[in-house]
């Protein structure tokens, strides 16, 4: 074997990591199955052999500061998490038409894109985003105060950060009232969390209190409040960028907040000021004055110490390999014992890599219905020259599914070994649906059962193949494959769906007191591979019309049907809310009334949720203006022109013809759509025409806009 110097990693390493990414990266980004190489090989390592942990608290998915858990977790090797209150429901979309709850899991699955990169945590609370509000006081009306921070100090007591880093002040300094709590709360959970009187039914969920030793603030909006600088510009030798570089790779992930940025070369600094220290410390460092060595905290490991750090300074993946090897007795004893360090995970992945271990898991199909039978094949890749016992078993959130059969699991060297395993799903598995969504929320706060995950971005995957050998533990998610002759290799997630999808359209309308004739629309997906045969209709108040329902028939998986229904309620319906429930009901009597919606994109995980079938319709009586004609620009995930539409205003969307060379005059109003600025191109384009219309006593209503807006001085 040719002999991999430190200084061959390093010229190996940047081509291998556009090839691969580290092990995270690789596993949960559903792509085919790899080590992650040398890059993910000297990352693990360099999480070895000390205890360093950095809580950094924001408010929203794009509060966290990038390049500050890039430096500790690439550069320090420290254990980085940022903790978000919320998940960002009520921003804008840039990137398709989700808002709200769907959003929400966009920006989630962003968050954890960077994490890849970065390396990081990723945790919330059960705070929903309710929008934007100017004060901490308006804030607490949504967001019970104590509810918050309690779910604050419960994620420090899971995590035992020695430092907590707040990105804002607590203070009306900070603008958005979220950011105002925030800010409180991460002061708040410094001083209370290690109270043993504070928040007592955590003990319950086994987290006893927990003092940090320091509380800093970022000063990237005070940089004159500085007491601390970091150096983000350094060069990661390993990747051949430099921490700010990779940084800005992650913050690009916020693409559906418009948040794309350049990698610049050179010095970067990473800002932040001490509020409190509690290590009464003489220097002025991150860590001084704080025991970094792993056995203060996890004595066991104190002999594992001296052959995890003869493996990071090793020069040949041969004697990384004997050095891990030696510490393997002493943690696998640590990690039998130990929950929630992440130091087990980092070193499982280290021996797998360093042994050139590979594994995968593919299911014949991606959505199946509760009952379901699937197919699974398991493959594990000994890489090396030497054989490898492995063990394996298949596991759904909080139990273990048996694997019938005997399998001769000792792997030979350079040889791949496979098993095909028959799991029949639960008649009561869940539809997909993230642990967060599966309960009402309470004004703007998530509901949490005892048994979810709290705190984490989402629960455990439907189905893992778990791969077990002497120093590792390697868990990947079964996924469903094809090949796109366009694109190669697709990967997807295994989702639970009703046997009959029921979705209705529109979800939300405003009608008068009189109404009149309205359509609505039915679609009905299959999710069986075998037949299915029933009819639909939609359940109205008591007291409207009845809806005569209609018939379906599915003969195979995947098969789509649209059914259309015109509903007219009696006239001079009282103002208020009324619900209408589309409902399939198959020949056996199965009823059917949730359809599961799919957040997609390049950049991220796809990620599923499930919705009644249920049309909110809220009466009011409405006494429009009389307007011949409203000119409409539309702008990100922008459903405001329909709303306007369906009570009676005479909308007229503006394409790049209109705009450039129509004529605009004849327009009572023009509305300009949320962030349609940087949406559409044309807007800005022929900005000046949109003036000149305002000039001659044109009425212009301009919605919400970010900096493109008033630094490009498209305003009057």
């Amino acid at each position: 074997m040719i002999p991999t110097t430190s200084r061959f990693l390093r010229l190996l390493a940047f081509s291998l990591l556009a090839l691969a990414g580290w092990t995270r990266a690789a596993m949960a980004q559903l792509e085919p199955p790899s080590t992650g190489g040398i890059v993910a090989l000297e990352q693990e390592l360099h999480m070895l052999g000390h205890n360093k942990r950095v809580l950094v608290i924001g408010a929203h998915p794009d509060d966290e500061d990038t390049e500050l858990l890039t430096l500790l977790g690439r550069g320090m090797g420290a254990e980085a998490a940022y903790l978000s209150l919320n998940r960002g429901e009520g921003g804008q979309n840039l990137i398709g038409p989700e808002l709200g709850e769907g959003l929400g899991l966009i920006r989630t699955e962003e968050l954890l894109a960077a994490r890849r990169l970065d390396g990081a945590r990723q945790f919330f609370t059960r705070a929903y985003d309710f929008g934007f509000s100017k004060t901490l006081a308006e804030t607490w009306r949504f967001w019970p105060r104590d509810s918050v921070l309690k779910d604050v100090v419960r994620i420090v007591r899971e995590f035992r950060p020695q430092i907590i880093v707040s990105i804002f002040s607590g203070t009306p300094r900070d603008g958005h009232g979220q950011h105002q709590a925030a800010g409180w709360a991460a002061r708040e959970a410094f001083r209370v969390a290690g109270d043993s009187n504070a928040f007592r039914d955590l003990a319950g969920e086994g987290l006893s209190p927990w003092s940090p030793t320091k509380l800093y603030q970022s000063t990237r909006f005070d940089s004159a409040a500085t007491t601390l600088t970091l150096d983000g510009g350094q060069l990661d030798e390993v990747v051949g960028q430099s921490y700010h570089q990779i940084a800005m790779r992650g913050r690009s992930m916020h693409k559906s907040q418009d948040m794309g940025q350049l990698q610049r070369m050179g010095p970067s600094v990473v800002r932040m000021r001490v509020i409190e220290d509690r290590s009464r410390s003489v220097g002025d460092g991150l860590f001084s004055g704080i025991d970094t060595t792993i056995a203060t905290e996890f004595p066991m490991l104190a002999g594992a110490v001296p052959a995890i750090d003869s493996a990071k300074a090793s020069t040949s993946l041969t004697e990384i390999r004997r050095h891990l090897d030696a510490a393997t007795p002493t943690v696998n004893q640590f990690c039998l014992r130990s929950t929630g360090s992440g130091f087990c995970d980092h070193f499982s992945n280290a021996v797998a890599i360093a042994h050139g271990l590979v594994f995968d898991a593919v299911a014949d199909h991606d959505r199946v219905v509760a009952g379901d039978t699937l197919t699974v094949s398991i493959s594990a890749w000994n890489g090396s020259d030497s054989a490898q016992q492995v063990d394996f078993q298949i596991t759904t959130p909080g139990s273990f599914i048996p694997v019938s059969g005997d399998h001769n699991n000792r792997i030979p060297g350079r040889a791949v070994a496979s098993w095909v395993v028959k799991i029949l799903l639960p008649g009561n598995a869940e539809l997909a649906t993230p642990y967060f969504l599966r309960r009402p929320r309470r004004s703007a706060m998530y509901q949490w059962g005892p048994s979810d995950p709290r705190g984490e971005p989402f629960e455990e995957a439907l189905l893992r193949a778990g791969f077990d050998g002497s120093g590792f533990s390697i868990s990947r998610e079964v996924v469903y494959r094809r090949n796109d002759q366009a694109r190669g290799e697709v990967r997807m997630p295994i989702t639970v769906v009703p046997r009959v999808d029921v979705k209705l359209d529109p979800a939300n309308e405003v009608w008068s007191t009189d109404p009149g004739a309205h359509d609505f629309t039915v679609t009905l997906t299959h999710g069986s591979r075998d037949s299915t045969s029933g009819s639909v209709t939609l359940e109205v108040p008591a007291g409207w019309p009845a809806v005569t329902g209609q018939r379906f028939v599915f003969d195979t998986g995947d098969e789509r049907q649209t059914i259309h229904f015109s509903i007219r309620p009696p006239a001079g319906l009282p103002r208020g809310k009324y619900d209408i429930r589309a409902v399939a009901t198959d020949a056996r009597g199965n009823r059917y009334d949730q359809g599961v919606f799919t957040v997609d994109y390049p950049h991220i995980r796809p990620r599923s949720w499930t919705r009644s079938s249920v049309a909110t319709i809220n009466v009011a009586p409405l006494d429009m203006a009389r307007l011949g004609r409203v000119g409409y620009i539309r702008g990100a995930a922008d459903r405001v022109p329909e709303a306007l539409r369906s009570v009676g205003v005479p909308i007229e969307l503006l394409d790049r013809t209109a705009l450039e060379r129509g004529d605009l005059s004849r327009f009572d109003a023009i509305v300009v759509g949320s962030r349609a600025y940087e949406t559409d191109s044309a807007l800005v384009e022929n900005n000046g025409r949109l003036l000149e219309y305002a000039r001659n006593g044109g009425l212009v209503i301009v919605q919400y806009q970010q900096q493109v807006f008033f630094n490009g001085h498209f305003a009057p």
